[in-house]
């Protein structure tokens, strides 16, 4: 695998998310803290839609980050033009290439789209900056179109193209196909990977593109995007750097920070149980689970909390066993034997089906006294 280039759309396609603005102060802090973070490349908006965007947008091009700013374009020469007013260098040209695109959306023929492709590039090329090329909904493109059109992005002088799986449709065996295609014709442009969650297969996806010869991608923080969202970067990188044993600069725990920022700041929750972020992904109940993590977390632990700036807990309740019964009355100075637990066990249980939760260590240390009273010892 070659070496990752990290491109953070939180700005651009993770605003896009219904119902969600970022304020200029946030989306200034929030460009700040992707570039600490080791982001490369950062999607700070579209600046034609003027106004409040456009304005942040160079803000956010003068902060002097180490980080290349991205202005998002579509292929017209209003977009280019308020990208280039604000001083931007680097610019993304997006493009639709697939049949439903063409015929439905802009109602044009592949001829007309390959001409201004052309024409528009050529503009960039006067101008002097850098650019890339995105081919939306290239996951339902023909392949001889994104063939194509991959070849005048390269030939025009694109340092990268973005394959775009706009609607999430494809998997990971599909993607694997496609990309390994792409990048045995194509060895001197950049091949970056930008996948949609709507099947559940964002991440998946983007590690199988990778795998296959991709060395961008693109995602957000936590995921977020329109529908379903975006892959999400922390768990394609997590993935890599820890099962794959890649060495991807990303800071898992400052991603995870601006993860809880941006949830605070548009009112939505991590889930609990959401990968490598969520708050209760190191929990653990189930008898046989808490066993293992006793004898040895990386029974039941692909990598340590310590990695994500997480704590693990073992909790008591209807599905725990009596060994975790014993660990915690232990650390709670209490010495009692295999059978006690056993025999402790079945309060805890009972107390948790009434309750519909886990116990609290007060609550344990409360069936622990009846069980003592009652026996007399």
């Amino acid at each position: 695998m070659k070496k990752i280039i990290i491109n953070d759309t939180t700005l651009r396609d993770g605003e896009q998310t219904a119902g969600i603005v970022f304020s200029a102060d946030e989306k200034l802090l929030i460009a700040k803290l992707l570039d600490e973070i080791g982001v490369n490349e950062i999607e700070a908006g579209i600046p034609v839609m003027g106004g409040h965007e456009k304005k942040v947008i160079k803000g956010i091009n003068e902060l002097g980050l180490k980080a290349k700013i991205i202005g998002w374009n579509r292929a017209k020469l209003e977009d280019i033009y308020a990208s280039l007013d604000i001083g931007l260098r680097f610019i993304h040209i997006s493009i639709p290439i697939s049949q439903i695109h063409m015929e439905y959306k802009l109602k044009k023929d592949f001829q007309y789209i390959k001409t201004h492709l052309i024409d528009i590039l050529r503009v960039l090329n006067k101008e002097g900056v850098e650019y890339s090329v995105g081919g939306e909904d290239s996951s339902r493109a023909e392949k001889g179109t994104i063939i194509e059109v991959i070849k005048i992005a390269k030939e025009e002088g694109a340092y990268k193209y973005r394959y775009s799986d706009t609607v999430g449709i494809l998997n990971p065996l599909k993607i694997f196909e496609n990309i390994k295609k792409i990048t045995s014709l194509f060895k001197d442009i950049i091949l970056e990977i930008h996948t949609h969650n709507d099947f559940g297969m964002a991440s998946a996806n983007s590690v199988a593109a990778l795998m296959a010869g991709a060395s961008s991608l693109s995602g957000s923080i936590s995921g977020i995007g329109e529908r379903a969202g975006n892959c999400a970067l922390e768990e394609v990188i997590a993935y890599l750097n820890l099962i794959e044993n890649k060495n991807i600069k990303f800071d898992l725990i400052k991603a995870k920070n601006l993860a809880k920022f941006i949830a605070k700041i548009t009112k939505r929750p991590i889930p609990l149980s959401k990968p490598i972020f969520g708050k209760n992904i190191f929990y653990h109940e189930a008898g046989i689970h808490t066993d293992g993590i006793l004898k040895n977390p990386i029974n039941y632990e692909a990598f340590p909390p310590e990695y994500v700036g997480a704590k693990r807990k073992l909790l008591v309740g209807k599905h725990s066993g009596s060994k975790v019964i014993k660990y915690k009355l232990n650390k709670m100075g209490l010495q009692i034997t295999n059978g006690d637990a056993k025999n402790i066990l079945d309060g805890v249980r009972a107390k948790s089906v009434v309750l519909k939760r886990c116990l609290t260590d007060k609550e344990i240390k409360s069936i622990y006294d009846n069980y003592k009273m009652n026996l007399g010892f």
